[in-house]
């Protein structure tokens, strides 16, 4: 177990890191950095990765935001796309401050989000990742379809990791230097975030949640495609085995998600948006 982390984070200095690519919409992408200048807390800087080239007006969007605050956005440029996973970890490199905020390109930050992460994160120093739950909408962030929740204690939290991810990736906020020491994100396109979480918790750090909405995420049709599939579904099951060979589950814990994930993943779509909506939020 690793000594609880007293790092203060040089006060309430913040990091934020995001990734954008060519597959991200300019609208959705224009939407989720505003959300983070309506800030209660403002990060001090913003860290966006351009995963890849990407289209004129995707660019346009973050010049423009770049002109507006070009003291706190930086954008790292990649030549060409190396996935999530990848990309995450160039950015992370480039975040001056230890405590770092994720989000997704196209999710929506609660104006207070940063302001309670940091409180939490200044008064709680042994705990080293706090997230907390998303609201998921189809077309209009007002029109909440369901609350994606997570475990609020850390125990339950590391419990939950053999079987589910216990975070809620798009909003996490970390100590740099735990994401580090631990291994920091590997070069996965897909479930990056799972695998990272299972790690911290091999190396002894402590993971937890907030009981509340932090993020506003979309949902949908698109959501459900990106979860599914023969692709998708053998990425999940390398995972978990991957996570048995290196024995942070048991083969018991194997069996159960492989006995309940794959079939889902290899469900129609319709089937799929069901059994998602209802039984696996």
């Amino acid at each position: 177990m690793n000594e609880p982390n007293t790092n203060d984070a040089s006060g309430t200095e913040i990091s934020m890191l995001l990734s954008v690519y060519s597959g991200d919409k300019p609208g959705h992408v224009d939407t989720a950095i505003e959300s983070i200048f309506w800030q209660t807390r403002q990060p001090t800087e913003l860290v966006i990765v351009q995963d890849g080239p990407i289209d004129e007006e995707l660019a346009e969007v973050l010049t423009t935001w770049q002109q507006k605050h070009p003291e706190t956005v930086n954008i790292v440029v990649l030549d060409e796309n190396q996935g999530l996973g990848r990309a995450l970890q160039v950015g992370l490199e480039h975040c001056s401050y230890e405590l770092v905020a994720r989000m997704d390109a196209d999710d929506i930050s609660v104006p207070t989000r940063l302001e309670k992460q940091v409180t939490f994160m200044t008064e709680n120093p042994n705990v080293d990742v706090l997230g907390g739950y998303i609201a998921e909408f189809s077309d209009d962030p007002d029109q909440i379809d369901g609350i994606r929740s997570v475990p609020t204690d850390s125990e339950e939290a590391a419990e939950r990791a053999a079987y589910r991810c216990p975070l809620n990736h798009p909003t996490v906020m970390y100590r740099k230097s735990a994401i580090l020491a631990a291994g920091g994100y590997g070069d996965r396109r897909s479930m990056q975030d799972h695998e990272l979480w299972i790690r911290l918790l091999d190396h002894g750090y402590t993971i937890t949640n907030l009981p509340e909405v932090l993020v506003k995420a979309r949902a949908g049709a698109e959501l459900y495609d990106r979860r599914g599939g023969f692709e998708y579904a053998k990425t999940e099951f390398l995972l978990y085995y991957e996570f048995l060979q290196s024995g942070y589950i048991t083969f018991l814990a194997f069996i159960v998600n492989i006995l309940y994930r794959i079939p889902v993943r290899l469900a129609p779509k319709p089937v799929r948006g069901f059994i998602y909506n209802n039984l696996l939020r």
